[in-house]
């Protein structure tokens, strides 16, 4: 589903991620691990289409993704529903006036029917459990109710794969064993996910494998920790 071929990408000429190889499968949990500016930001950027690959290859379902095929409108939407990226910072996610505006923009934006983005508007709020948020403006929300809207969002657009940043940072640990329960239930659903964490306890319930980084900007190592599921 997402494989790297030998990617390296620089920031102004100083390296952040060098000669990258990485196949993804349909359904597979991958974790990121790695220290602080070791390039797991860097590469859920590349990886999520905001930046390129300056050597190597990116594909997703054996499309390549470059800065040639993301100028294209018609691939990049096709691209941006099928990944679904969860920032760290759901404040960076967030803009409309309500919760419910903010679940039903990306279906909106999709092109789908008022009918259908109402529909999965109403689902994701179920999902979620944050039908009393649906009027709250999400500027006015907690750390963790944010967080909650954050995946709605992303969720409303039925990606087939998601990658998320950090998901349990500045959560308490109530809505980190929440967030840790959900995602487990997502894999079980057939979702392929990518989650850079430090987190040992999100790595213990999810990964089937590890990826680790290390301070040259490489994939140190590849641990295998169960079969997909």
């Amino acid at each position: 589903m997402i494989e790297l071929k030998d990617v390296c990408f620089a920031y102004n000429g100083i390296p952040a991620l060098r000669h990258i190889d990485l196949k993804i499968e349909k359904g597979e949990t991958v974790i990121l691990r790695g220290g602080n500016g070791c390039g797991k930001t860097t590469l859920i950027k590349l990886l999520n289409g905001l930046i390129f690959a300056e050597e190597g290859e990116y594909t997703f379902d054996g499309k390549p993704v470059n800065a040639k095929t993301m100028k294209d409108s018609g691939f990049s939407k096709a691209f941006h529903r099928q990944l679904g990226y969860v920032f760290q910072d759901p404040d960076a996610m967030l803009f409309c006036p309500s919760v419910e505006e903010e679940i039903a923009f990306g279906p909106r934006q999709m092109g789908l029917s008022e009918e259908e983005t109402a529909r999965r508007t109403e689902d994701m709020l179920k999902l979620l459990g944050i039908e009393e948020l649906r009027d709250r403006a999400p500027y006015h929300l907690s750390g963790g109710e944010k967080r909650k809207v954050s995946l709605a969002c992303i969720l409303s657009m039925a990606p087939s794969a998601l990658i998320l940043d950090e998901p349990l940072a500045g959560l308490d640990e109530d809505t980190q064993n929440w967030l840790t329960e959900f995602l487990k239930a997502l894999k079980m659903s057939g979702k392929t996910m990518v989650i850079a964490t430090h987190s040992s306890i999100l790595t213990d319930a999810l990964a089937d494998r590890i990826v680790y980084m290390d301070k040259d900007h490489r994939i140190e190592r590849i641990e295998k920790v169960r079969e997909k599921r």
